[in-house]
């Protein structure tokens, strides 16, 4: 009887994944592409990040800081701010859906994070830390 509960237990251990800090958070987000990039709501990014996301509305500005970086943008707006540099966005930031959208690969790599591509997912990497987002129709 003993022996049957050690082999149960470890089998659950062995076959039931764990769920720790370090597993990827999951997100799924609508398809929007414009001129061949990718945009993204930009709040999951930079929430996941752990910064902090201003909405300036009489501007239609986006502002958002954490970990030694802040970037500024504005709505159908190609110029972009982080830390002070100025950057050209070949697609501005849009507002659709009632959202924010932002193109995901600057967003990623202003941020100093890196961004792989794979069909419908794209994979953030962050010091370790994985953010994988879905993109749905």
């Amino acid at each position: 009887m003993l022996r049957t509960a050690i082999l149960i237990v470890l089998l659950v251990v062995l076959i039931v994944p764990s769920v720790s800090a370090d597993d990827p958070l999951e997100i799924y987000v609508k398809r929007y592409v414009e001129n061949g990039r990718m945009l993204i709501e930009m709040r999951a990014i930079f929430e996941w990040l752990g910064w902090t996301v201003e909405w300036v509305p009489g501007e239609q500005g986006i502002v958002a800081s954490g970990e030694g970086y802040h970037l500024a943008m504005w709505v159908n707006d190609q110029t972009a701010f982080v830390n002070g540099a100025e950057y050209w966005l070949d697609v501005p930031p849009r507002l659709h859906w009632g959202k924010t959208y932002v193109p995901l690969r600057f967003v990623g790599e202003a941020t100093g994070c890196q961004v792989d591509y794979y069909g419908d997912a794209v994979q953030i990497i962050d010091e370790g830390n994985v953010l994988n987002i879905y993109i749905v129709d």
